[in-house]
């Protein structure tokens, strides 16, 4: 799937944390960062999150760090019911 979305992300310490983003019309809050892992593209380290929003959906995202820009990949829509 693999779209473009603009996220609004916290950088502190060497790390980053998305915090909300836009998404099919709605802004989404992040309740819980579920995972994150590191891959590369080239040289350039891709930071992925799988995330938790306030009403229970599963969205995984990734920030490329060469292009600063976020990618919705994965969406699983009211994982918690």
């Amino acid at each position: 799937m693999a779209e473009r979305i603009d996220v609004i992300s916290v950088f502190s310490n060497k790390t980053v944390r998305p915090v909300k983003f836009k998404y099919a019309g709605r802004t989404h809050r992040v309740s819980k960062i579920l995972y994150t892992w590191v891959t590369r593209e080239g040289s350039f380290p891709v930071h992925h999150f799988s995330v938790l929003t306030e009403n229970g959906d599963r969205f995984d995202m990734s920030l490329n760090t060469y292009t600063m820009d976020w990618a919705l990949s994965d969406v699983d829509w009211a994982a918690a019911g």
